[in-house]
């Protein structure tokens, strides 16, 4: 419709007075119609008429928005910083934008973009603020969460949420946030009171974190403890940042709490133990290393840098080289420790030795266990007991023995003499027993079988005499072999001949081959002495009705030479300590002859075939058995 054919007056005429009112009410259908959400504030932020668009987009109830109870559909996370904003506008009186995310009417919040613009009155004033929202959740900028699933997050993460109005010096804390203060939910607490539950030892330390954090608007993160209701003791993480008005002055402080009482507890084990392994570190009760897979020690304490002879000058310097340190007959068991290492984490203790600094060898027992540090390759610890003092203590042990057993052997080989003498004078007198009495042959009979055993009495004594010298030449490497080229299968068969004389009561079953030369490099009697020695267990640790079974055969280009008895065979742990020095195993009976000897065979029978370049071991199942074994090169 239009009034252009009217003149002036009648147009003035038809026209109707327009008040205030009727401009505010196209305003606001004109701002609802382009909002998502409309709302009108007092410029001290309370509404006191609800719009529509309000009641409809959050489904808040006139009674429940009048007020400040409109904040309500705000999540909490954003009440401070809507607050903040409309301060903002209020003091600088121009429009404002912000986020923030408000709660629909099916309980799920949407991000929404405000813009909040002054209506100002005649005199320059502010009558009020005009709220315009709009949903920008589609965008991507937010997806929508019930307040329930938020409410689950949160409390799934044991996070406390809390804010602090710093006008009002008014505290609200989140239900979990009490929780993690040892509140029941609903305790109404003060800012005073948050204060007083800090450790007193902490109570300073937390005020300049969060007035230092507020002075230079920067968020704030600390630990400290709280002392609960009932006494105990906790510790909490804290993060949070300020809120500002126009002015930049704070008007708020935010913040998320955390309960970390059992990480603080697990710090606290971790660095009593690493005390209590510095301190042990440092009594340098046995030498510690740390190195890397290549051999360079890169720390040790003041115990193995005295045993070496090494400073720490040459520690920082890199010159502490574990491969430059070991001898080279022992680098084959050092590689092969660290094979064990890397395999398995850790190695056996071994027994090798160092040259120090100054060109001296020194005996240790050492140990390693793998570690890994923070960003970095991995390295081994190692743990190094000095052996000087016991090695010292086992040469003068040998020394002794060695001075003992020579003055042991004099008298013995004098009475072996003596007897052997009265051996050869009682056979002459059975001789002729027919020009004797029976009484008296009778008595020649018995003496000739006392003497008989006395003679095996001094050979058994003379044998562990000489054992006792063996072990005194091999720890002073004095041990020497007479080497010779010979053939293996007549000296194994000599041997057993000999034995067979020895004990003519007990059967040795020969398996030999026929026909076939075995040539082997080795000092004879020394070869005797391991198969004698392997016979001879064999004999006390089996039954009388029992045979023993010794064998040869070829394997390549190595001879293998075996002792089998049906005794009560041995465990494996049994098998692998037998080899050791002065060792006896206490579990497996002497089933015929004398008792056990001083443990001293088998260690010596290991040395004797390692020195011809062999090997030895034994095969044994509990109750089956046992078949000890040695293996020489041939030669070509």
């Amino acid at each position: 419709m239009s009034f252009s054919h009217l003149s002036p007056r009648q147009r003035k005429k038809n026209q109707r007075p327009q008040s205030n009112e009727t401009f505010l009410s196209r305003f606001l259908a004109l701002a609802q119609e382009s909002a998502d959400v409309l709302w009108i504030l007092t410029s001290a932020g309370e509404m006191q008429e609800m719009c529509s668009s309000w009641r409809i987009f959050t489904g808040q109830a006139e009674r429940a928005c009048l007020g400040r109870g409109w904040q309500d559909a705000l999540h909490p996370v954003d009440q401070s910083s809507v607050a903040e904003t409309l301060s903002q506008c209020v003091t600088t009186g121009v429009p404002v934008d912000a986020h923030c995310s408000l709660r629909r009417y099916d309980n799920t919040y949407r991000r929404i973009h405000i813009h909040a613009i002054p209506v100002h009155l005649s005199d320059g004033s502010i009558r009020e603020i005009m709220v315009c929202g709009r949903d920008i959740t589609q965008q991507g900028q937010h997806e929508g969460m019930s307040e329930a699933q938020m409410q689950l997050a949160v409390n799934a993460a044991r996070v406390g949420m809390w804010d602090l109005d710093l006008l009002t010096d008014q505290l609200v804390w989140s239900d979990q946030c009490q929780a993690l203060f040892g509140l029941l939910p609903g305790t109404s607490i003060s800012h005073e009171g948050f204060l007083a539950a800090i450790h007193p030892d902490d109570r300073e330390y937390v005020d300049h974190i969060t007035n230092q954090s507020l002075a230079s608007h920067t968020e704030f993160y600390t630990d400290y403890r709280i002392i609960w209701p009932d006494g105990s003791i906790h510790w909490l993480t804290d993060r949070g940042r300020g809120i500002y008005n126009a002015q930049g002055r704070p008007v708020h402080i935010i913040g998320a709490v955390m309960d970390i009482t059992r990480l603080k507890h697990a710090e606290e084990a971790l660095r009593e133990s690493e005390g209590r392994f510095r301190r042990f570190v440092e009594s340098n009760l046995i030498g510690i290393t740390v190195s890397d897979l290549e051999g360079t020690i890169r720390e040790a304490n003041d115990a193995f840098l005295a045993l070496v002879g090494y400073t720490r000058e040459d520690l920082a310097r890199g010159r502490v080289q574990l491969t430059m340190m070991t001898p080279p007959q022992f680098l084959p068991q050092a590689e092969q420790a660290m094979k064990e290492i890397l395999t398995t984490g850790t190695c056996q203790p071994f027994e090798t030795e160092y040259l120090t600094k100054d060109g001296k060898r020194v005996p240790a027992l050492i140990g390693g266990t793998r570690i890994s540090a923070a960003g970095s390759a991995s390295l081994v610890m190692g743990f190094v007991l000095d052996l000087s003092a016991q090695k010292e203590s086992e040469r003068q042990k040998d020394l002794f023995l060695a001075m003992t057993s020579h003055e042991m052997r004099t008298p013995l080989t004098a009475l072996k003499g003596t007897l052997q003498l009265l051996e050869r004078r009682m056979k002459r007198l059975s001789t002729a027993a027919d020009q004797y009495s029976p009484e008296v042959n009778t008595f020649v009979k018995a003496l000739e079988k006392d003497v008989a055993t006395s003679v095996r009495q001094v050979d058994m004594q003379t044998r562990l005499i000489n054992d006792l010298l063996d072990v005194s030449r091999i720890t002073a490497n004095t041990l020497e072999l007479s080497l010779q080229c010979c053939d293996l299968v007549p000296l194994v068969r000599e041997t057993v001949e000999d034995l067979r004389v020895m004990v003519p009561e007990r059967s040795l079953l020969l398996e030999l081959p026929e026909h076939t030369t075995v040539p082997v490099l080795v000092d004879r009697n020394r070869i005797s002495q391991v198969v004698t020695n392997y016979v001879t267990n064999a004999l006390r640790y089996s039954s009388p009705e029992q045979p023993v079974h010794i064998g040869l055969s070829v394997q390549g280009d190595r001879v293998r030479v075996w002792v089998r008895d049906r005794g009560p065979g041995l465990s494996e742990k049994a098998q692998k300590e037998i080899w050791q020095r002065f060792h006896q195993v206490k579990e497996v009976p002497v089933l015929s002859g004398s008792g056990k000897g001083l443990g001293l065979g088998l260690y010596i029978c290991l040395t004797l075939i390692a020195q011809h370049q062999g090997e030895v071991g034994v095969e044994s199942t509990p109750g089956a058995g046992s078949t000890f074994w040695f293996r020489l090169p041939l030669v070509k």
